[in-house]
């Protein structure tokens, strides 16, 4: 059967119109399948079947920003609401860090 055929990732990704680097990303989050050949430095190959399967069922998607949304809980991406001992960015921190060390060590000579 022609859909049978199996595709390098090359071709996998100009039948989908995407670039091999996000075909190869697709095999390994398990939306497309594909097989290895060779163990695990070899290339991968993706039948022409499971490309017109991932074309005609796609995985549902969500807006990268929606986060735990999703879920119920609201998100605040604003650092100023930050209370101790929450996550920070590391800038922050450093920031914060310094300003503490920096008290201890103007009343000295």
């Amino acid at each position: 059967m022609a859909n049978d055929e199996p595709l390098t990732l090359a071709e996998a990704a100009a039948f989908l119109k995407v670039s091999s680097c996000t075909v190869n990303n697709m095999i390994k989050r398990g939306d497309l399948v594909g097989r290895q050949t060779g163990g695990t430095s070899g290339k991968y190959l993706v039948l022409r079947s499971a490309c017109i399967d991932y074309l005609s069922n796609p995985p549902q998607n969500r807006p990268a920003s929606m986060g735990d949304s999703a879920k119920g809980v609201a998100l605040c991406q604003s650092p100023s609401e930050a209370e101790y001992g929450t996550v920070i960015s590391l800038p922050r921190q450093a920031k914060e860090l310094g300003a503490r060390l920096a008290l201890r060590t103007r009343s000295r000579p």
